[in-house]
């Protein structure tokens, strides 16, 4: 198995990914790769060429992630952006809960360019799990469609 990535898991309505890492951080990136692979196939048809800073506070893990991959929704759902390139720089908990700081790299979607892949209405927690071991975090995650 790859240090970091994912793959989708048969669902019955929905999508379901699950995505992997060496770090929170890297589990975090993966997910929402999968998110814009679900929405856009073939990623390395979009270019790199607008860059989003994303900063979120959010009281948990859990929240955290619903909230960041939220965030990529509003992006493609109101300014039409799709990314290829995710780069989360720090994800810090204290007593506050926790926040992502996060660079993504991508460009407005063309369906005359790129690959139209799965509407995704939303991120749900149904099935989210979040799983922290010694060099590995695991992530399952489900986008209602």
């Amino acid at each position: 198995m790859k240090e970091a990535g994912f793959k989708y898991i048969e669902h019955t309505a929905d999508v379901q990914a699950k995505c992997w890492g060496r770090t929170l951080e890297e589990a975090f990136e993966q997910t929402a790769y999968s998110l814009m692979a679900t929405l856009s196939p073939d990623l390395e048809r979009i270019k790199p060429n607008i860059t989003k800073e994303i900063k979120i506070k959010s009281e948990d893990k859990e929240a955290l992630l619903f909230d960041y991959l939220s965030e990529f929704l509003f992006f493609f759902d109101v300014e039409d952006l799709i990314f290829s390139k995710i780069d989360v720089i720090s994800i810090i908990g204290d007593l506050e809960g926790f926040q992502i700081n996060s660079i993504v790299k991508g460009e407005p979607f063309n369906k005359n360019l790129h690959e139209i892949g799965t509407e995704v209405k939303a991120v749900t927690y149904n099935f989210m799990k979040i799983e922290e071991s010694q060099n590995k975090v695991e992530i399952e995650i489900v986008f209602d469609i």
